[in-house]
């Protein structure tokens, strides 16, 4: 009768080693494929409407120059203000009345 069942622990060790070589597949040609190149915007891609953009983009270009350039520390002076001012509300609210004590 024992002779009739299953071998199973070879059964597992079996399985066990399809598991493996399927994952190492899986592996060799998750990697044969090049990764994907983002590839830049083109010439033709629609400018930024704010000028403010633009100036920064071209301080970015000029790299080392920019700092000596007078043009771009008032944009980044024009940049640092846009960042750091709180905008204000569009309707201001006033605060309710307050009431006597005896109202």
């Amino acid at each position: 009768m024992r002779g009739r069942l299953l071998n199973l622990p070879a059964v597992a060790r079996a399985l066990g080693f399809a598991v493996v070589a399927i994952a190492i597949v899986a592996a060799a040609l998750h990697f044969r494929t090049p990764p994907r190149r983002i590839e830049p915007r083109s010439a033709d891609a629609p400018t930024s409407p704010d000028p403010l953009a633009e100036e920064l983009k071209r301080c970015q270009l000029i790299a080392d120059q920019a700092k000596d350039d007078p043009a771009c520390e008032a944009a980044w002076a024009e940049s640092r203000r846009r960042f750091f001012t709180y905008p204000a509300a569009s309707a201001p609210t006033s605060a309710p009345a307050a009431k006597g004590p005896g109202r």
